[in-house]
Parts: C-alpha cells; sequence; structure tokens
C-alpha cells in the first residue's frame, strides 16, 4: 500500500491522475524511444526538471514509479516507455514514439 501511495503522489507531480492508468496504458506498444521524447515535452512545458532529491522522503524516483505502475496493473510491463506513454496519455499529448 506504501508503494502506491508514493507512486500517486510521484505521479501528482507529475500531473497525472493515477485513476485513469489502466485506460491511459492499455493497446500502446511504444517504442523504446518514447520516455525520452516525452521526457523533452515534460521538460518544456516545465512539468518536469526536478530531481527525486528535491522532493521529501523516500525518494521514488521514475524506474521505482514505473515498477509500482506496472505492479498494480496501471502499465503493462516497468518500462520507461510506458511511463511515458502513461504519462503523456494522461497530459492528453500525442508524442510520435508514444503513439
Amino acid at each position: 500500500m506504501k508503494k502506491i501511495a508514493v507512486g500517486a503522489a510521484t505521479l501528482a507531480l507529475l500531473a497525472a491522475p493515477l485513476a485513469a492508468a489502466p485506460a491511459a496504458a492499455a493497446g500502446h506498444g511504444p517504442h523504446p524511444s518514447c520516455w525520452g521524447q516525452a521526457s523533452a515535452v515534460f521538460a518544456q512545458m516545465q512539468m518536469m526538471g526536478e530531481h527525486s532529491s528535491s522532493f521529501p522522503t523516500p525518494r521514488v524516483g521514475l524506474r521505482n514509479l514505473a515498477r509500482d505502475l506496472a505492479e498494480v496493473g496501471a502499465i503493462e510491463d516497468d518500462s520507461m516507455a510506458d511511463l511515458g506513454v502513461f504519462v503523456a496519455t494522461e497530459l492528453g499529448l500525442e508524442i510520435d514514439a508514444c503513439v
């Protein structure tokens, strides 16, 4: 339960509601470059850029967040590509490498 709460808090920082997670991840087959392209867009939107160490502990980190979301079935697997699809979808973005 603690992992879910920490993951949800991190998602809130990325402005992506956890409630729509299963619908967001379903049916996407992202390319490996999805997270790279998505994070560039998130940074340009000023929705990303703080390192996890700048937040209160426990620090989740993006890789651990992907693992937590996969564990609860919010994304298909724990890859950064699937995390990119999830966040981009939640923000309503269509990023070429993530569709």
